[in-house]
């Protein structure tokens, strides 16, 4: 298993305040305050941001009835979004991707004072866990790429075909979490909870279908796929 902790993640204001629901572009339209708290909000929470991938890259043996067997230890992946988009991978990489504790708990106090800024210092973690991920992605993709491979998108336990619980212990089952300090409920949330767990399928032939909005149960009423897609 691999532990990466070095990671420049570029958090703007912008991102922040979509990360709360809100049109950045409208909001600096109308002068509104959120804007300044949102800036507070990343200059304080950046410092805080302790980003970390551990992921574990492993051989396919099987594929069949929907399960890719993965790995010499009897670990494995099911479920029709597995089996749609991993089916012909050689091996698959298992990511947990983590900003750390730290921006969590300041927010949770600030949440008790001022609950704007509580609120925005969350945003702040969810935009930069969020962007960890998809440099996490970039980075098995690039790997892949220098060998003459092919990826799939990065597939998340709770899209549509890979059932929260199922996903998130299959991943834990598969990758040591507990290096960079993140633990699964028994309810298969992760702590801390700016955390994300995700499955790449790597090969010669493997099919780069669509994004992963495609598969989100939010897609059809999520006003920022576009920004993020």
């Amino acid at each position: 298993m691999a532990v990466l902790r070095t990671w420049a993640l570029q958090i703007d204001v912008d991102g922040v305040l979509r990360a709360q629901g809100a049109d950045a572009e409208r909001m600096r339209a109308r002068g509104s305050v959120a804007v300044g708290v949102a800036e507070d909000a990343l200059s304080e929470g950046v410092p805080l941001l302790e980003p970390a991938v551990a992921y574990e890259r492993l051989p396919v043996a099987s594929f069949q009835h929907r399960k890719l067997q993965v790995g010499a230890g009897g670990g494995r992946l099911s479920g029709p979004l597995v089996a749609r988009h991993l089916h012909s991978a050689h091996e698959v990489v298992a990511l947990v991707c983590t900003i750390g504790p730290g921006l969590e708990v300041r927010a949770a106090s600030w949440m008790r004072r001022d609950v704007a800024r509580g609120v925005a210092l969350d945003a702040v973690g969810s935009a930069a866990v969020e962007q960890l991920a998809t440099l996490a992605s970039a980075y098995i993709d690039e790997q892949a790429a220098s060998r003459g491979l092919c990826t799939t998108i990065p597939l998340s336990p709770g899209l549509i075909g890979w059932p929260l619980e199922t996903g998130q212990r299959q991943i834990f089952a598969l990758v040591d979490a507990a290096a960079i300090g993140v633990a699964l409920t028994a309810g298969s949330m992760m702590t801390p909870r700016k955390s994300r767990s995700l499955v790449i399928g790597v090969g010669p032939h493997v099919l780069r279908e669509g994004d992963v909005c495609d598969y989100c149960a939010m897609r059809d009423t999520c006003r920022f796929r576009t920004a993020t897609a």
